[in-house]
């Protein structure tokens, strides 16, 4: 019984090794599930066994990407540490703008970011994981004296929201030559409640993000 778990859990693997490498490759809606299985050396059936469909094995892809992403966030946090509240919350955001994991993750979304149920799948997720972290983040510039707002916790969802989703220029569309103004709407959002962590230099990292 083991063994066979064992077999199905090595199998799964497969799929969802298979399916990141086209899905970073081509983009996920250029990726069939013929794609997945000619590559994996494996036949379609053996794929719907483990997912029901490319939905499925999507999620599930960027769900094992999202756990890459927290182990780079405990790095960053690590190496942050020393750094006031302030300075180690931008020195992340500029790590995660940077993170060649994080831009593959973009990459694999493809057309799934004109879904609404799996942008709010995503949301909720990113919350889930981010939140906490951003937060005690923020508690920390507000003990050192390089943060002062009076919702920690709700900064922190807010900042993550923007950042994530709304400044991402596919899944809310806007045209390119508007991200500075969208940037400094954000900019001044963030410092009006206490969180004035934006510079030139990430403005210039979200450009080149959106345009990749």
């Amino acid at each position: 019984m083991a063994q066979r778990k064992d077999k199905s859990q090595a199998m799964r693997e497969k799929i969802l090794n298979t399916a990141t490498q086209l899905f970073i490759q081509k983009g996920s809606e250029k990726t069939s599930m013929q794609d997945i299985a000619q590559t994996a050396g494996i036949s379609k059936g053996a794929i719907y066994h483990h997912f029901k469909s490319k939905d499925e094995i999507v999620l599930a892809v960027l769900r094992s990407r999202q756990e890459l992403m927290e182990k780079e966030m405990k790095q960053w946090l690590k190496a942050t540490e020393n750094l006031t509240g302030r300075e180690q919350l931008q020195t992340i955001l500029k790590s995660n703008l940077e993170s060649q994991t994080a831009r593959a993750t973009d990459g694999i979304v493809g057309e799934y970011e004109k879904d609404a149920g799996f942008i709010l799948t995503m949301m909720r997720d990113n919350l889930r994981i981010g939140a906490p972290v951003v937060s005690d983040i923020i508690k920390k510039g507000m003990a050192d004296g390089s943060l002062q707002t009076q919702y920690p916790e709700e900064a922190a969802e807010v900042f993550l929201l923007l950042v994530n989703f709304w400044m991402h220029g596919t899944a809310f569309e806007s045209e390119p030559e508007k991200l500075p103004e969208r940037f400094h709407f954000l900019q001044f959002m963030m410092t009006s409640v206490g969180l004035d962590i934006f510079t030139d230099e990430l403005l210039q990292l979200f450009s080149q993000k959106n345009k990749e």
